[in-house]
């Protein structure tokens, strides 16, 4: 792989552990909102935290879907040759980033179409 598309790459991932600081605090952020709701019975507490759930699920399902593009492309560039163990080991890394798009697909999906005012929360 060239030199400049590794840094490139790196820089993206850079910014992306900086999102994930961000979803961090953004998840306690709600969980004060739920304790909120669940001592306080507060309505608008309980929608800010649905809010910033299904923020949280949409942000972290576009980090998944850039890292599938990513070893996709790796992919295609690649001969196809599961003897190599490079090719195999990458086309591994893509069933798994496939498995997280896919889970975070259906968490986003799930607090979307929830509105069961007793059960609320995530984690």
């Amino acid at each position: 792989m060239n030199i400049f598309k590794r840094l490139r790459r790196l820089r993206n991932e850079d910014f992306i552990w900086i999102i994930y600081f961000f979803i961090a605090a953004f998840a306690i952020l709600a969980n004060h909102y739920e304790t909120d709701f669940l001592i306080k019975k507060d309505l608008v507490a309980y929608k800010k935290e649905k809010i910033i759930h299904i923020s949280i699920f949409l942000v972290a399902f576009f980090i998944y879907l850039y890292f599938v593009l990513l070893i996709t492309e790796d992919l295609h560039s690649m001969e196809k040759n599961f003897n190599n163990t490079n090719y195999r080991n990458t086309f591994l890394q893509l069933i798994a980033a496939l498995l997280f798009l896919i889970g975070g697909a259906i968490y986003l999906v799930q607090e979307v179409t929830t509105n069961d005012l007793d059960e609320v929360g995530f984690i």
